[in-house]
């Protein structure tokens, strides 16, 4: 193939890529998003539930009901929200891979592999400016252990801790004497 090709594979994958990474994170704020605003008034039915058990008053079956209809509403949206991120993170490691391949076809292209190095811990030079002479110096920069494994984490805890409290605003209004 020559150059010109070679750069219009490389362009279409990125733009590619950059759309599966930009649906990852849109996907997942729109489901933070709703989660919250659910869990809010999930949160607002399920005090009125206990306001009435603990005032010596027998919780209404529309409340409980409503209440549980809207956890349940809640535990589908984490559980989507828990696969699609699964499957959209795939997709996005997968086209950031065929970029990194593509990169090996020319001659001194470090934008994607360096990225997968920094992200692995790896230490990578990152070009800095200096105040004084507008210069570009490289310098050596790596992201520790802790700042990537909490990165991952969080991307998992966060749809899993909503689930939970879905199916714990779900249970609530049924054991509550």
């Amino acid at each position: 193939m020559e150059l010109q090709e070679w750069l219009t594979v490389y362009q279409a994958a990125s733009v590619t890529a950059a759309n599966k990474e930009r649906t990852y994170w849109s996907l997942g704020g729109t489901c933070l998003i709703a989660s919250v605003f659910l869990l809010i008034f999930g949160v607002i039915l399920g005090i009125a539930v206990l306001e009435e058990a603990y005032n010596g008053f027998d919780p209404t079956a529309g409340l409980r009901c409503a209440t549980t209809g809207l956890a349940a509403l809640g535990i589908l949206i984490g559980a989507y929200w828990l696969a699609v991120r699964q499957r959209m993170s795939r997709e996005v490691a997968h086209w950031h891979g065929l970029l990194r391949q593509l990169e090996g076809e020319f001659a001194g292209a470090e934008f994607h592999r360096s990225a997968l190095r920094l992200l692995m811990g790896q230490p990578v030079r990152a070009p800095t400016t200096t105040p004084h002479f507008d210069e570009w110096y490289p310098e050596i920069t790596r992201l520790g252990w802790f700042s990537r494994k909490l990165a991952c984490l969080t991307a998992t805890l966060v749809p899993t801790a909503f689930l939970v409290a879905w199916i714990v605003l779900g249970i609530l209004p049924w054991v509550v004497p």
